[in-house]
């Protein structure tokens, strides 16, 4: 994932929440988290880049409550999902989720909540 590319994905998900790429030590719930899964370039022979960059993206929506973690992921599917735009520097010719799922995690005493989402992400550049 390219500077620009990341820093695009926090400035577009900042209306949601300050989304990073691990959680801080002690965590602040509710979080969400991402990591790029792939990137896809595509390029001719002679090694020029052509056609637009598609990058695969998890985002994982972290709460305390199943609630939580589900009213966050519905507000990050809603800004993310069949979003077109600016993204940082570049431009993002279009956003789709692909799949989402719930976990939860014990530790301890402590019991979290997550929905994973994973989005396709096609941008002019990466």
């Amino acid at each position: 994932m390219s500077a620009e590319f990341e820093k695009g994905l926090v400035d577009v998900l900042a209306g949601v929440g300050v989304a990073r790429p691990r959680l801080p030590q002690p965590p602040t719930f509710p979080a969400i988290r991402y990591q790029r899964i792939h990137t896809t370039r595509q390029s001719a022979v002679d090694g020029t880049a052509t056609g637009p960059v598609e990058s695969g993206l998890q985002i994982d929506c972290i709460a305390e409550t199943h609630l939580a973690a589900l009213t966050l992921a519905d507000s990050v599917r809603s800004t993310l999902n069949r979003y077109t735009g600016a993204w940082g520097t570049l431009k993002c010719l279009f956003v789709s989720l692909q799949t989402e799922s719930d976990f939860s995690e014990q530790d301890g005493d402590n019991l979290t909540h997550m929905i994973t989402q994973r989005y396709q992400i096609w941008t002019n550049d990466v």
